[in-house]
């Protein structure tokens, strides 16, 4: 699909347009980046990253290596399905077999 790359561009523009009308707060938690693989330091940055995430390649497996290396190895999905466990699998086994769904 379309998502993730520069096809997307045109769609950048109507994101950060909503973005604006959103009060943001410095996250509480960290919360990292698809486009960086490293968490957001500030509210100043969240909105423009939200935004380049639609043109940008997502750094899943930077992420979850960086996670790992931090020493988070008890990861979450929420939603139906399993997508990103079975993603996981790839990177880390023992992650992998901790990782937990969690289902609506």
């Amino acid at each position: 699909g379309a998502f993730h790359t520069a096809l997307m561009a045109p769609a950048r523009a109507a994101v950060e347009a909503a973005l604006a009308g959103v009060t943001l707060h410095d996250p509480r938690i960290p919360v990292y980046s698809n486009v960086t693989a490293a968490p957001f330091t500030s509210k100043g940055e969240v909105a423009g990253l939200l935004a380049r995430q639609l043109c940008e390649p997502v750094q899943w497996e930077t992420t979850v290596k960086r996670l790992i290396g931090e020493g988070k190895s008890k990861l979450f999905e929420l939603g139906p399905g399993a997508q990103l466990k079975a993603m996981c699998k790839r990177i880390d086994n023992a992650v992998w077999k901790d990782f937990t769904n969690v289902q609506p």
